[in-house]
C-alpha cells in the first residue's frame, strides 16, 4: 500500500492492477505505483530480480513531484510520471547495469534527494498524526489551524487520496506487522485499530484480494 519503486533487471513483467488495467516493464526500466487502496498483482514468465525501494509518501514527492500523488491506486514507468526529478534523471542514466544495479541506484537516488525541494513542515507533520491510531481529521486540522477542507485538498496535491483513505491505508500497514504474531485475529483487529474482526476482514480483502487466513496462509503468490 505504499508508495513502490521498482528498478526491474530480470525477465519483462507485467503489473495488473484490481480495474484490470495492465502495465508492461521491459529489462531495465523502472515502475512507481502511489498509495494503493485496492490490490495489484505482477506477472512475469522469467526470472524475475530487481531493486525494490520502499518510499514515504514524502520521499515520493520529493523524488517525483506531484507525478507522485497522481500515481495514486496505479502503476506508471518512472519516465512517464513527469519531466523533472527522478523521472529526468532516469531517463539520461539508462538502465542501471545488472551486475552493480543496487550500488547504481542507491547513488541515483542520494543525487535525486539531494537536488529535490524540501518538504513542507506542515504537511510532513501531518502525515505523521494521520497515520497514528485514532487521530481524526478534525483533530489534525484544528492543531494546524487548517480548516478541514485546506487539510483534504493538502492530502489530495500530496498523497493522491484524501485523509481518510491515508488513515485506513495506515491502519492496514499496522495489522501486517502483526501477520507473524501468535494473537487471534481479534487481538491483531483490535490493536491495529479497527472496530472488530469483521471491519478488519472488510479492509484485507479490499486491499489484497484475499481473506487474512488465506494471504497468512499462502505466500508465495506475490500481493501488493
Amino acid at each position: 500500500m505504499e508508495p513502490t519503486l521498482i528498478f526491474n533487471t530480470g525477465a519483462p513483467i507485467s503489473i495488473v492492477d484490481a480495474s484490470g488495467n495492465v502495465l508492461n516493464v521491459a529489462t531495465g526500466q523502472a515502475f512507481f505505483a502511489g498509495l494503493h487502496q485496492r490490490f495489484c498483482f505482477s506477472r512475469c514468465g522469467g526470472s524475475q530480480s530487481g531493486v525494490h525501494v520502499r518510499l514515504s509518501p514524502q520521499a515520493a514527492w520529493r523524488l517525483l513531484g506531484p507525478g507522485a500523488a497522481a500515481c495514486a491506486d496505479h502503476a506508471v514507468l518512472v519516465t512517464d510520471v513527469g519531466d523533472q526529478g527522478l523521472s529526468a534523471a532516469v531517463r539520461r542514466r539508462g538502465p542501471p547495469d545488472p551486475s552493480r544495479a543496487r550500488a547504481e541506484i542507491i547513488e541515483l537516488l542520494d543525487r535525486a534527494l539531494m537536488e529535490a525541494p524540501q518538504f513542507c513542515p506542515e504537511t510532513d507533520w501531518s502525515i505523521g498524526e494521520l497515520a497514528r491510531p485514532g487521530t481524526t481529521v478534525a483533530a489534525v486540522a484544528a492543531e494546524l489551524g487548517w480548516s478541514r477542507q485546506r487539510l483534504i485538498a493538502r492530502c489530495r496535491q500530496v498523497l493522491g487520496i484524501t485523509p481518510k483513505v491515508f488513515g485506513r491505508i495506515a491502519r492496514y500497514q499496522r495489522l501486517l506487522a502483526t501477520l507473524d504474531a501468535e494473537d487471534s485475529w481479534a487481538d491483531r483487529a483490535a490493536a491495529a485499530g479497527y472496530f472488530d474482526q469483521s471491519h478488519m476482514i472488510r479492509d484485507f480483502t479490499a486491499f489484497t484480494g484475499r481473506s487474512p487466513r488465506a494471504h497468512v496462509g499462502d505466500r508465495v503468490t506475490f500481493v501488493q
